[in-house]
């Protein structure tokens, strides 16, 4: 998948080959100290040392809305509650992970966020389909776990130290809306 026009941005889906052709605000405020703070110190370099898959919004030439990628695994345990077969699992279920999804409060609420989450789960799709995973995980912010659980993921336990909710969309839903996506667009 390319960039595709959402809203009054452009969703690239491959920062890691194109981020050094865009401009990084230093004004980026999404609202979470966490992510803005991810944004200012660490995406540049999370991207360049290759150990993220990037996903961005971009408006002209900044980068006003991102999420971020990662393979990774949670226990047999914590995934149960968000799987609909849990069955003949190993101790340490394989998933992909959302670490950081952050949108610039100047485009909240135009569809960024939904945009940048439906090119996650293509992605976390594609993976499945070379290598079988469970679904895509990710911890959620207070004010997001009402976002992600329209979306369908499953809270998988009580909020950690952090106030941040354990989340998990099984791969059937996945594959099964991504199969519908792939009969739709031919």
């Amino acid at each position: 998948m390319g960039t595709t026009e959402t809203a009054t941005c452009e969703i690239d889906c491959n920062l890691l080959a194109t981020f050094e052709k865009y401009n990084f605000p230093k004004d980026f405020d999404c609202g979470l100290p966490v992510i803005d703070e991810y944004f200012n110190g660490q995406l540049r370099r999370a991207l360049k040392s290759e150990n993220i898959k990037g996903i961005g919004a971009i408006v002209g030439q900044d980068l006003l809305g991102f999420c971020t990628l990662t393979v990774s695994e949670i226990t047999r345990e914590k995934a149960k509650a968000g799987l609909s077969k849990a069955t003949n699992l190993t101790k340490q279920i394989p998933v992909v992970r959302l670490v950081m999804l952050g949108v610039d409060k100047k485009l909240q609420k135009c569809g960024i966020g939904l945009a940048l989450m439906r090119n996650a789960l293509m992605e976390t799709a594609r993976v499945h389909l070379q290598i079988p995973i469970k679904g895509l995980y990710l911890d959620a912010a207070p004010d997001a776990v009402k976002f992600y659980s329209r979306l369908g993921f499953q809270v998988l336990g009580d909020p950690d130290e952090h106030q941040s909710t354990p989340m998990l969309l099984g791969i059937s839903v996945i594959m099964e809306a991504y199969n519908d996506y792939l009969e739709y667009t031919d």
